[in-house]
């Protein structure tokens, strides 16, 4: 009976230590390392003025200091994750969000000269030239595709 009771003690402890290496030795799935997008982009840039392509062709661009006069306090922030964000004066980025989806839940991509804002369900490319300092960003006002497009200049600095 003895035997019987060492036996079965010992045959519990090697099933304890297989089940605890079997356990420990468990192949962990790593999360894929999130996404960075190392474009010269990403940094924050400080809007410093919006100006019409074609001179006279923006009337109402001179209203802008009346409606938004923060609007040269704008700043974008292209996050390497591409995200973009707004800080310093909503009122701006209203304004801007009839031309461009700007805001919470936004991301960027940029594609060759294209930059392509989204947020929610809204898409939209842009034209773009970029030095290491100034960002100007290309963005049509017109909103009858039938009719040529009347273009803002929207002219950044980073920050």
């Amino acid at each position: 009976m003895k035997i019987y009771a060492a036996l079965s003690k010992f045959t519990l402890l090697t099933f304890m230590i297989m089940s605890f290496v079997f356990t420990a030795c468990k192949d962990d799935e790593k999360e894929p390392d999130p996404q960075v997008d190392d474009n010269p982009i990403v940094g924050i840039w400080q809007l410093t003025s919006v100006s019409a392509e074609t001179p006279g062709t923006l009337p109402l661009l001179s209203q802008l200091p009346t409606v938004a006069p923060c609007y040269l306090d704008l700043k974008l922030t292209f996050k390497s994750d591409n995200i973009l964000t707004t800080a310093d004066c909503p009122v701006a980025v209203l304004a801007i969000s009839q031309l461009a989806p700007v805001g919470d839940g936004s991301t960027w991509k940029v594609n060759g000269d294209m930059l392509n804002l989204k947020s929610g369900s809204t898409s939209k490319d842009f034209k773009f030239t970029q030095t290491s300092t100034e960002l100007t960003v290309v963005a049509n006002t017109e909103t009858d595709a039938t009719k040529p497009a009347v273009n803002a200049l929207l002219k950044f600095k980073k920050l």
